[in-house]
């Protein structure tokens, strides 16, 4: 028969008491926090775990999708290296991208923008000159109640002697303008001066106008630019009267006569814009 050692007795003997002797200690610390004189803090941090939420959230119907998207790549890139599949004619990256970047068509639109330059300018002199247009219509004064304007019609023997003078005072520009002499024009006998000032309501579209200056010789920068016009001869010995202040407008007269003198842009056909200057005594 086989032998049952004591040992084996003894250690399910000592299995139970160690049992019951954790059992037993267990219970008084469960019941010992009189003995150890715990403070009302301990409740009050029971209190404080006893209102603790745990919030549960479900994922958002995009993570699906975006989880679909994902296995969507993962199937195609190895449909893409499967062997019986032909590359040339199964869709690529391309196609995909097609369907979420738009070539969106951007339209340029070309501003150009002129400026007036602002040369330093010394006043040189001033001569007396007799100005008509290429048609040799001769320059006349009208004067209204509060207002003037310059005229270009046909004049002879007596009647010339409503032709107007004009004082072209000259000016030394730095740095020089090749061909361009900065002028300033006058009626001779008087305090009104040419001058090419913005239209009433806009700000780009110039007219010429006569203003009356008492001393043009004090006025600089700023102030004088409307009254300069660069005086240029052509290739025919015309001159033509350009604004300093709005570049591209010209000083010019129309083909019939008892007309305003207005200014007119470069791209005109129809208006005049050269005229036979010649010194007074010529």
């Amino acid at each position: 028969m086989a032998e049952v050692h004591e040992l084996n007795l003894k250690s399910i003997d000592s299995y139970s008491e160690n049992e019951e002797f954790y059992a037993e200690r267990s219970c008084e610390m469960k019941t010992s926090k009189k003995h150890f004189n715990w403070t009302p803090h301990c409740t009050s941090w029971s209190t404080c775990r006893s209102e603790i939420e745990t919030e549960i959230r479900k994922p958002e119907k995009t993570l699906q999708s975006f989880k679909k998207a994902i296995m969507l790549v993962v199937v195609v890139e190895k449909l893409k290296r499967g062997k019986g599949c032909d590359k040339l004619s199964f869709f690529d990256d391309s196609d995909l991208l097609d369907q979420i970047l738009v070539e969106e068509e951007i339209s340029l639109n070309n501003i150009e923008e002129t400026y007036a330059p602002r040369p330093k300018l010394r006043r040189r002199n001033t001569i007396v000159h007799i100005i008509r247009d290429c048609r040799q219509k001769c320059l006349a004064l009208q004067e209204f109640p509060g207002s003037a304007h310059l005229v270009a019609l046909f004049l002879q023997g007596k009647n010339l002697e409503q032709q107007v003078k004009i004082n072209v005072g000259t000016y030394i520009s730095a740095p020089l303008v090749e061909k361009r002499l900065p002028v300033t024009l006058g009626i001779a006998g008087g305090n009104l001066f040419l001058s090419c000032v913005p239209e009433e309501g806009t700000a780009s579209t110039p007219v010429l106008s006569l203003t009356e200056v008492t001393n043009i010789r004090g006025k600089k920068n700023d102030d004088l630019l409307p009254f300069l016009f660069y005086k240029t001869q052509n290739t025919s010995h015309n001159t033509t009267f350009e604004s300093v202040a709005f570049p591209g407008w010209y000083i010019s007269t129309s083909q019939q006569e008892h007309q305003f003198v207005q200014m007119k842009p470069q791209n005109d056909q129809v208006f005049l814009r050269d005229f036979d200057v010649t010194p007074e005594g010529i």
